[in-house]
């Protein structure tokens, strides 16, 4: 669980207690909050995410510091955040000074630092099977953005040629390990083929179905009878695309009954969804319309598993 060594931005040195840079809709951000919320920490007061004012650096008992970065405002777009994580994504996390960015090193440190139920298992086998599916969560992260874009967020999503220069230069101080310029780019410009979209919507699929099979012999969460670190890296995918009108229920039964019982847990009802309902039913009435007039995600779904 590296902390960053020496990172660009003077702000988390100055912060104590538990900080988390985030945005609420955003799906690795919500993995880190359902992990917080296991861990009996809640959210505390809301903060700029560049305020370094004497109240907003003091940490919380219990609770974690909520600095939100507004996506849609392009705040992950700007140098003050771009110092802070040189990949311009969310979440970043910051305790007593110490800043931790990828959302799996953030949670084995909130495992180690804090209390309750551990999320990644310290049996061996078990704990490969977990981190095991981890990282074909992450692998399929792209797969997210390229479906949750073109079937969710659509022209909401496009940069105009000033915005795509900024974070062009941005980038450039990085290493823009997430390829958010190259696909701003392409996506902006409308040079990504159908084809690319649907392949990606394939790969979801062909995992989801994988999960539904496994799923079937009776265990309640996806390596376990016990939530693991596995649970809510899956489950935030599961949730984005209910929001673009993926029809997980009809095609994948047995993993729709997984998500329901995420869903139904504390951490996820108070830490994921609490701040996040509007938009959640926002971009669920926009898929119904979609529906409605024969196109959108559930059309492209059925299309795949035809």
């Amino acid at each position: 669980m590296p902390k960053i060594e020496n990172p660009k931005s003077t702000i988390p040195s100055q912060l104590q207690g538990l900080h988390l840079f985030h945005y609420d809709p955003a799906v690795c951000a919500q993995r880190v909050r359902f992990a917080l919320g296991e861990k009996g920490l809640s959210r505390g007061r809301e903060v700029k995410f560049d305020s370094t004012e004497p109240l907003a650096v003091r940490g919380e008992s219990g609770k974690w510091v909520s600095r939100r970065v507004s996506l849609p405002m392009k705040a992950h777009m700007t140098p003050q955040y771009a110092a802070i994580h040189p990949n311009m994504v969310v979440p970043a996390l910051v305790h007593d000074g110490d800043l931790y960015l990828e959302s799996m090193d953030i949670i084995e440190y909130l495992d180690d630092a804090f209390g309750g139920s551990r999320l990644v298992p310290t049996e061996g086998p078990l704990r490969d099977a977990a981190m095991a599916r981890v990282e074909e969560a992450k692998v399929l992260h792209r797969s997210i953005r390229f479906v949750t874009f073109h079937w969710g967020l659509g022209r909401l999503a496009m940069l105009n040629p000033k915005e795509r220069n900024a974070l062009g230069e941005l980038a450039a101080q990085g290493d823009d390990g997430e390829q958010l310029v190259t696909f701003y780019d392409q996506y902006s410009t409308r040079t990504i083929p159908e084809s690319v979209f649907v392949n990606h919507l394939k790969n979801l699929y062909s995992a989801f179905s994988e999960l539904n099979a496994e799923l079937e012999d009776g265990r309640q969460f996806l390596m376990s009878d016990e939530v693991t670190i596995a649970d809510p890296f899956w489950s935030m995918k599961i949730n984005r695309l209910i929001e673009c009108g993926y029809p997980v229920e009809a095609h994948h039964p047995t993993l729709w009954a997984w998500y329901q019982r995420m869903f139904a847990r504390p951490s996820f009802q108070n830490e994921v969804m609490e701040k996040n309902r509007v938009t959640n039913r926002v971009f669920r009435a926009k898929a119904r319309i979609e529906r409605a007039f024969g196109k959108g995600l559930k059309q492209a779904v059925d299309a795949v598993a035809a």
